[in-house]
């Protein structure tokens, strides 16, 4: 086939050309050390290092997401530890006023300070966290979820609900305990009801406790007849028991047969009023004590506010202490106490739990991320070797062509004359 001059100078130009362009591109792999920079440089490995970029930055977003939710329940369990020792504080404050060498004054600063130990409870439960949001308040974290009312009791503006956030793509983490479950839901000592003592003389050894006192029969349960009475008697030097309801009518037992006064046996069950109850101590005739039950939904009272145990605590502290009665409550409130303390453990250790899930989850994505980024490099990054060994292939190539096509336009017929 013959050539024209121009189409000899036109195909060796687009050889040149051609080996240019593809030492350029080989320049630029080796500058970024990227093998698959284009869909065209590998359409295969391109579309699945693709993939893997998107699950790689799905799994960052993931570990963003956990480092935040370590964050906020951290803070939440250094705020439930210092509840912990606080909760320790106040219970060691009480066995020590109990001490009978403490005088009215003293047990007057006692109350002061366990009033300081509620104001520091309060602050605790109106933490917030980085972002100024309050720890305890549920959704509602923009405004304080405890406020203290004009009685000494506190309330809870918060909700029950609970923030959560995504650390894979089927896992979530909840990011918070809300304020009601924390220190308004403690499981309590007593079974379901609140109980109050008017006994009749001074400290008795051992002073008489409601040990128990549940709800056992929701059919036979009277919500309007609360508060329940145990009212003590004598019958020729015998103590004898019966319960009533508020207007001082006997209770049925389980058959619905009104219940007699019967003797006093320490520690002895006695189910009336839908209720079992069991008391222990010493019992005088005089003796009466309230067993409070009601609540709006008819269940009784099995859960105490940790505020509510400590305003207790702190009332006892401005009375005389001396008295059964007081030292029957005294009773319930280090019972409560212990509740409390033991409410803050488990709420904590729940947390610690979540914290847990975190570090393992965090743990199996560093292993996918891991996996993922060396599957992604052995497709996507250079083979520095083979990448230098091509392009000083190519380079030869350029060289050679470039001076034999340097030399073909030097020759002409008088070259040979």
């Amino acid at each position: 086939m013959r050539l024209s001059t121009f189409q000899f100078y036109q195909n060796n130009l687009n050889n040149i050309s051609s080996k240019n362009g593809q030492a350029s591109q080989q320049l630029d792999k080796l500058s970024s050390g990227v093998r698959v920079q284009t869909a065209a440089d590998d359409p295969a490995a391109a579309n699945s290092i693709l993939g893997y970029k998107q699950e790689l930055s799905s799994i960052a977003r993931y570990q963003n997401n956990i480092d935040l939710a370590e964050n906020r329940l951290q803070r939440e369990e250094s705020l439930l530890t210092s509840a912990e020792t606080l909760t320790q504080q106040v219970k060691e404050l009480m066995l020590q006023a109990n001490n009978g060498t403490y005088t009215t004054q003293d047990k007057s600063a006692m109350a002061a300070e366990l009033s300081s130990r509620i104001d520091e409870l309060l602050d605790l439960a109106n933490s917030r966290d980085e972002f100024g949001q309050y720890v305890f308040g549920g959704f509602q974290t923009d405004k304080a979820p405890f406020v203290r009312q004009p009685d000494g009791s506190v309330s809870y503006q918060g909700d029950g609900g609970q923030r959560e956030l995504a650390i894979s793509n089927n896992v979530k983490v909840g990011l918070n305990h809300d304020g009601l479950m924390v220190f308004g839901q403690v499981p309590n000592p007593k079974g379901d009801v609140t109980v109050g003592y008017a006994l009749e003389g001074g400290v008795r050894e051992p002073g008489l406790v409601v040990e128990r006192a549940a709800i056992s029969n929701m059919a036979t349960f009277d919500n309007g007849a609360q508060p329940y009475q145990v009212v003590f008697s004598d019958n020729d030097g015998v103590v004898e028991v019966l319960l009533t309801d508020k207007d001082g009518n006997a209770l049925t037992d389980k058959d619905g047969i009104a219940l007699t006064p019967q003797s006093y046996q320490p520690g002895q069950s006695i189910e009336a009023g839908g209720m079992t109850l069991t008391l222990t101590g010493e019992a005088r005739a005089g003796d009466k004590i309230t067993l409070d039950a009601s609540s709006a939904d008819g269940t009784g009272q099995d859960t105490l506010s940790v505020f509510d145990a400590l305003n207790r605590a702190k009332s006892w502290l401005e009375g005389d202490g001396n008295t059964a009665g007081e030292q029957s409550e005294l009773a319930d409130i280090l019972a409560e106490l212990d509740a409390v303390g033991s409410h803050f453990t488990r709420v904590r250790a729940d947390t610690g739990i979540r914290l847990q899930r975190l570090d393992n989850q965090r743990a199996t994505h560093d292993d996918m991320s891991l996996t993922l980024d060396k599957v992604r490099s052995g497709m996507e990054d250079l083979d520095y070797a083979q990448a230098i060994g091509e392009l000083n292939q190519t380079m030869v190539a350029l060289e050679a062509s470039q001076s034999v096509f340097g030399k073909l336009q030097g020759m002409s017929l008088f070259n040979y004359i």
